[in-house]
């Protein structure tokens, strides 16, 4: 079962760890950049479309491996001083990316508060947000601070924000906006079609024989290996 509860659950018991789907619908953070959008996923028990998931990623060669840990998944390859990374998953309609950095012309230059130059990146589409759940839990708990603020996830727009860019600096804050925005009518017939977290994880970092479990090395180096995701 999967849901607000259900996950909170069993972090507080562990305190003192196919279908063809389209590849790289995560949203991956750089620093600076903050996305607003629109939880597809309730947070309620049952809901597939949030859920938690260990994730092995190391290095092969010239080339950083993403593999999901379950129990039938081969992880004999994985380096033995590797261990997972324990994420949150849920899907959200991301209306548009505010980036500190110009990286593709067709992003949109706006003056930022203070005046300083910010960059639109309109997406308009669904996307996975798949995050760590944080020192004591920290990022979990601003998620959870949103369900319980509206009683659902998908009752506003959330803004999630990246600060930082090293192993040591870098932080995310998740918050509720009083901004007003919606999932287009014509787009809400695809959230029927719009695989579990746990499904569309296991078809891109399952180890099948795919470029969909693989990131090329010099991918990777424009983006921090922990944050990936």
């Amino acid at each position: 079962m999967s849901g607000i509860a259900r996950i909170q659950n069993t972090r507080e018991t562990r305190r003192p760890g196919s279908t063809e789907y389209p590849q790289r619908r995560e949203v991956w953070f750089r620093d600076g950049d903050q996305a607003f959008m629109t939880s597809v996923a309730t947070g309620d028990e049952g809901d597939e479309r949030l859920d938690e998931l260990y994730l092995f990623t190391y290095k092969s060669g010239n080339r950083w491996i993403n593999l999901l840990s379950e129990a039938d998944i081969d992880t004999s390859a994985v380096p033995d001083d590797t261990r997972p990374s324990h994420k949150f998953a849920f899907w959200t309609y991301v209306h548009e990316v505010l980036h500190t950095e110009k990286k593709m012309d067709e992003w949109e230059e706006f003056a930022g508060p203070g005046g300083k130059k910010m960059y639109k990146e309109d997406i308009n589409d669904f996307r996975i947000v798949s995050l760590g759940f944080g020192r004591s839990d920290y990022i979990w708990n601003q998620l959870v601070d949103v369900y319980n603020d509206w009683g659902n996830l998908n009752k506003g727009v959330i803004r999630v924000r990246r600060t930082g860019s090293g192993l040591y600096d870098t932080s995310y804050s998740i918050s509720a906006t009083a901004r007003e925005a919606e999932i287009p009518q014509a787009k809400l017939a695809e959230i029927s079609d719009l695989p579990t977290i746990k499904a569309y994880f296991r078809e891109r970092y399952s180890g099948e024989p795919s470029t969909n479990g693989t990131v090329a090395f010099s991918d990777m180096a424009k983006t921090d290996v922990k944050n990936l995701f």
